[in-house]
């Protein structure tokens, strides 16, 4: 099914031109007519777009050639219009019209690089009705702006400078910004507030090196740096502080001053993530003068490790001509960043919302039906018999023939190359011995678009959650379909609660998970296992174990305890890696006790490949004889080497249970 037969035929056709060409006297071949190029339109035109050429006896050309891809095209009369192919080189590319025999006629034109939209910079915080101004490139091809899916109305566009008007949208929730032309939609990561921030230079944009415009620091200045890129929040400019560890207020940031009304209710946020835990700050308004000027301060709060919005509700109580909103950060010297300050007008509670990634599946629970959806081979349906999310799920039964005879694929994403994403899902199969695996991309002739998949999937008949990691690579289209096959066994299958975000690993529970201080907070049960510095997934060092031949737990280990909460869902995870073939391990959740029931959570025997794998578990927390809960490795089931690195295990957060 699956073949570069078109891509390689034309190349063939073409090389054989010219060898061909090549043993043959020039009076030995008949040339047709004489081909002329007039003109070619446009000159310069971005991948994927058409060029319409004029000249004479253009109905003779058999080829076209772009470089050395062939491309699409089509002939009206004294007009040919190619197709300038999606992996057509950036820059000058010759042009090749092949007719019979040996006879070919070459050009040239300037091809450039699709002008997908990125948004470089906007204002979070606009009321309702208020201009919201847009920095970018590549935003004039068509526009539509949506915030919160309400289509915006855009006041002037140069393509690097975009005006529009916020619609109505709620005011009390981060909203969705997204600008979506011919050529691709950008979906801003960073939320967008509708209401207007009282604080200058809020998102921390304005100002060089480690000075911020606006921001008075007041005291431990040398503590409060720029963080810029990746790091950043939403990959901005963020500030990076490492506190006094003393009193609150010996690191001190002030914002500008601003008017407020007296009596007036207002809230101030802002967002923040913490290295490491036990960061403590809290904000204050106004400034401390000995006179009661600083007549609001806000409960101390230890911060997250991921990023997170924290809100406060105030009420001006001072009749003040000015009035500053002010961050005391001094408790301690755990380094965290912080950015897009805010106080706006009125009451906002946003506390409990975190900053996490966004879903890019629509419909992924099925409860629309297949709407999202494309049946590509086979008959699929939709189940209400069967559900682990909602009502409905997705129903497949296999042809017992190739993995793509029965096949669905969801609409096209969005997805940003270079970033790594997580797909999620949920399945049960009817019986026994049912494989399944998912793809992303969908395939396409001549093209390496569906550049991952999963591997064959033995399908249990529990549902059970499965969960997979892959960086996204460059696409024809630009777009990313998730793909899964069922159709290799004739089995019945379950689908539900299918997902996809980017990998953002929630807060990892236990201790030196990632081996990095040896095997400190581990304990070694059977057998020998020790830190290995020779092959690590991620720093420098990782887990090594040797198998026994035997028994799972005759070489096992198991992790300090934590207790979990009785009835929550938790996902643990790890990379692992086997020295060879065939090795097999097992992880458990929790610690075996004589006469109890404490290991109440086994993964299935893995079989570990020979390069670094992500494995992911979804499990309920069941009570213990302890309270505790213990992460369990076995290694002991066949003689083979296994690495094992970044064990986690975090909250779930799955919008399906």
């Amino acid at each position: 099914m699956k073949n570069n037969f078109k891509y390689s035929l034309g190349l063939l056709m073409f090389i054989a031109l010219i060898v061909f060409s090549g043993c043959m006297k020039d009076d030995d071949l008949e040339q047709g007519p004489t081909v002329t190029i007039a003109s070619m339109t446009p000159d310069p035109v971005y991948q994927g777009d058409d060029v319409t050429v004029t000249g004479d006896n253009l109905n003779t050309v058999l080829h076209v050639f772009v470089g050395l891809i062939e491309a699409d095209f089509t002939v009206n009369g004294s007009n040919l219009v190619y197709t300038v192919p999606l992996t057509a080189e950036v820059g000058l590319n010759t042009i090749t019209f092949a007719m019979d025999n040996k006879y070919r006629v070459s050009s040239e034109i300037t091809v450039d690089l699709i002008p997908t939209p990125v948004i470089k910079s906007f204002d979070a915080w606009v009321p309702v009705g208020g201009d919201l101004v847009i920095t970018g490139t590549s935003l004039d091809n068509n526009t539509v702006v949506t915030i919160d899916g309400v289509e915006a109305t855009i006041s002037s566009n140069d393509g690097s400078n975009m005006v529009v008007v916020v619609p109505n949208v709620p005011d009390d929730a981060p909203l969705v910004l997204e600008i979506t032309t011919d050529y691709g939609t950008f979906t801003e990561v960073t939320p967008f507030f509708a209401r207007e921030n009282l604080i200058f230079n809020g998102d921390l944009s304005l100002g060089e090196g480690d000075e911020f415009e606006g921001w008075i620091k007041n005291n431990g200045g040398d503590g409060m740096t720029s963080v810029v890129g990746v790091d950043a929040f939403g990959g901005g400019r963020s500030m990076r502080v490492v506190g006094a560890a003393s009193n609150p207020w010996n690191t001190q940031l002030g914002s500008a001053p601003m008017q407020l009304d007296y009596e007036g209710e207002y809230t101030i946020l802002f967002y923040a993530k913490a290295e490491a835990e036990g960061a403590i700050m809290r904000v204050s308004q106004s400034f401390w003068d000995g006179n009661g000027a600083d007549y609001f301060y806000g409960p101390d709060v230890e911060l997250d490790t991921d990023w997170k919005v924290y809100s406060f509700p105030l009420t001006v109580t001072n009749d003040l001509p000015e009035h500053n909103t002010v961050f005391d950060m001094g408790h301690t010297d755990i380094p965290f960043l912080i950015d897009h300050m805010a106080l706006v007008p009125g009451t906002l509670d946003l506390s409990g919302v975190v900053s996490g990634p966004s879903e890019e599946l629509l419909n992924g629970s099925f409860e629309d039906g297949l709407t999202n959806w494309q049946v590509l081979n086979g008959t699929l349906d939709i189940s209400t018999a069967e559900a682990n999310c909602g009502t409905q799920s997705l129903t497949a039964t296999g042809a017992g023939g190739n993995p793509w005879d029965v096949q669905i694929a969801s609409d096209p994403m969005m997805l940003e190359v270079g970033t790594m994403y997580e797909m999620g899902f949920w399945v049960k199969a009817a019986g026994p011995d049912g494989v399944m695996r998912a793809s992303v991309s969908r395939w396409a002739s001549g093209q390496s678009d569906d550049f991952f998949y999963t591997p064959d999937i033995a399908v249990t008949e529990e549902w059970t959650y499965y969960s997979y990691i892959f960086e996204a690579m460059p696409t024809s289209t630009g777009d990313y379909n998730m793909v899964m096959d069922f159709g290799s066994t004739t089995q019945t299958f379950f689908v539900d609660g299918v997902s996809m975000k980017e990998y953002v690993p929630g807060e990892n529970l236990y201790a030196n998970t990632g081996f990095e201080d040896g095997l400190n907070n581990w304990s070694v049960l059977n057998g020998t296992l020790e830190g290995t510095s020779a092959e690590a997934y991620e720093g420098s060092s990782c887990l090594t174990a040797t198998g026994a031949g035997g028994n799972p737990w005759d070489v096992q280990i198991a992790s300090d305890a934590v207790a979990l909460e009785v009835d929550a869902q938790y996902k643990l995870s790890f990379w692992a890696k086997a020295a060879g073939p065939d090795g097999v391990m097992r992880a458990s959740v929790s610690r075996w006790a004589s006469g109890q029931s404490d290991d109440f959570f086994y993964t299935p025997d893995i079989t570990v490949g020979e390069d670094w794998t992500y494995y992911a578990f979804v499990f309920t927390a069941m009570p213990t004889s302890t309270g505790d809960h213990h992460i369990v490795l076995d290694f002991g089931s066949t003689t083979q080497t296994f690495f094992v690195d970044d064990v986690k295990l975090y909250e779930a957060g799955l919008d399906c249970e």
